[in-house]
């Protein structure tokens, strides 16, 4: 049976975009709580390619997200953030059953000693001080997720969870 070269594009694009969604939801998910839309930036582009990065302006955006079901394997939140700051952020999450176990970076400004030590006591798992070197933190990140159970889809029947479509495929 010949194939033509349209269908055979047409076929290679479609387990293409499969096989890309697919690796897509192996991704660790990272919530960054950041208000300085530049830094927003520099994370987002140093951390997309290993992770799928979502992003908060301050802590009643980062409680929405995750009150409305957001996926989350990692929090990096400032501390210094406008209404609902870091640190209350963190307080909150330690206070709540289905996130106490949730790793959390925090960032403080630098030379303010204080706000890492409480940002620690409150339950942050590491603080870095800013300036940053986001492939530092990118770093700390995969190192704190080696230590934490992720939670992922493992299975053909995991995939087919995330994937509806897929209920009537067979997989050998």
């Amino acid at each position: 049976m010949e194939v033509s070269f349209f269908e055979m594009f047409t076929y290679c694009s479609v387990f293409l975009k499969y096989t890309l969604s697919t690796m897509e939801i192996f991704k660790s998910n990272v919530l960054v709580v950041e208000n300085n839309r530049f830094l927003v930036n520099v994370l987002y582009k140093t951390l997309s390619d290993e992770f799928s990065v979502t992003v908060a302006a301050n802590g009643f955006e980062a409680m929405a997200l995750l009150e409305k079901g957001h996926k989350v394997d990692f929090i990096v939140t400032d501390l210094k953030l406008p209404r609902f700051n870091g640190l209350e952020l963190i307080q909150l999450l330690r206070k709540s059953e289905n996130y106490q176990e949730m790793p959390i970076l925090a960032l403080s400004e630098s030379g303010d000693s204080n706000a890492r030590i409480s940002s620690l006591e409150s339950g942050a798992d590491d603080c870095m001080e800013k300036p940053f070197n986001p492939f530092e933190i990118q770093a700390k990140i995969k190192a704190m997720l080696r230590r934490v159970e992720v939670r992922k889809p493992r299975s053909v029947d995991d995939l087919k969870k995330h994937f509806p479509g897929l209920r009537s495929l067979h997989f050998n």
